[in-house]
């Protein structure tokens, strides 16, 4: 057998140099296809962190509604003159509680 020696350095049109792609069916329909022009949809992975698994339990629909709950608890702390608020959350039974309580300054 005779030995091969790799080149290093080398850039992706050096090593692809004299190389030619012949057609097949996939690339044939692959340059047939329109490009779409829209953002991709974001997606929730299965795999990744723990945080991740996590919140996969949280739809958009429900992260959309404690958001605007909170909203509405900002703005009523806002209008009894406290600037933050501070959130608790706590597991009774089956239900999950979250406590907002003002910020203590510092």
């Amino acid at each position: 057998m005779a030995k091969f020696k790799i080149q290093k350095n080398l850039s992706d049109q050096d090593m692809l140099k004299g190389y030619t792609e012949e057609e097949t069916f996939e690339t044939a329909m692959l340059k047939e296809e329109p490009t779409s022009k829209t953002k991709p949809v974001k997606t929730k992975t299965a795999g990744g962190s723990k945080e991740d698994f996590y919140r996969e339990f949280l739809t958009d629909t429900v992260e959309t509604q404690i958001g605007k709950m909170l909203l509405d608890i900002k703005m009523d702390y806002f209008k009894e003159g406290e600037g933050a608020f501070s959130i608790q959350v706590k597991r009774e039974g089956k239900n999950i509680i979250l406590e907002t309580a003002p910020k203590k300054v510092k």
